[in-house]
């Protein structure tokens, strides 16, 4: 069991759940809700894409399993909160189980992430340690665009002075 991959696990756990924290009482159509900026995306994409990305990263690069994964479609993303979090409950059982697993030398194990993805780390070949560390990196930060996001679609505009 790997000390590395345990702490791991409980970072990535500790996203998850606090995504389902800040979803867990938003509506549907608030959930699915577009947000008026540029580029921004529904609280549903956004918890969407952050998972696929999370299980990319860490279940299939990392861990070698093989996952399907349509990126694209991650941003057109739209359904439910419990869709949702059967998806998340999931997917932190299995970092759970795939993290601690990864022996202590399969951590410097060279990886080749897709073409598609290489721009997004500005690397060719990262190690096991590197998909994993992006993955937390990726994943706290979409946490933080969707308590922002949530801020923007739930509460009400603050009082300017006159």
């Amino acid at each position: 069991m790997s000390a590395e991959g345990s702490a791991f696990a409980q970072v990535l756990d500790r996203i998850g759940r606090n995504v389902l924290e800040q979803l867990r009482d938003i509506p549907e159509g608030v959930l699915n809700r577009p947000v008026a900026i540029p580029e921004a995306n529904t609280l549903f994409a956004l918890a969407t894409h952050l998972v696929g990305a999370a299980e990319f990263w860490v279940l299939a690069l990392a861990g070698g399993r093989h996952i399907a994964r349509d990126r694209d479609a991650e941003f057109r993303a739209s359904g439910t909160y419990e869709e949702l979090e059967v998806r998340y409950v999931r997917w932190m059982a299995e970092i759970r189980e795939v993290l601690p697993a990864i022996d202590v030398a399969a951590w410097d194990r060279i990886v080749e992430p897709p073409l598609q993805f290489r721009s997004s780390v500005g690397e060719d070949t990262m190690t096991v340690r590197d998909c994993v560390a992006h993955a937390v990196e990726h994943s706290a930060l979409h946490l933080g665009q969707i308590q922002l996001t949530r801020s923007l679609l739930t509460q009400p505009p603050p009082e300017l002075p006159h």
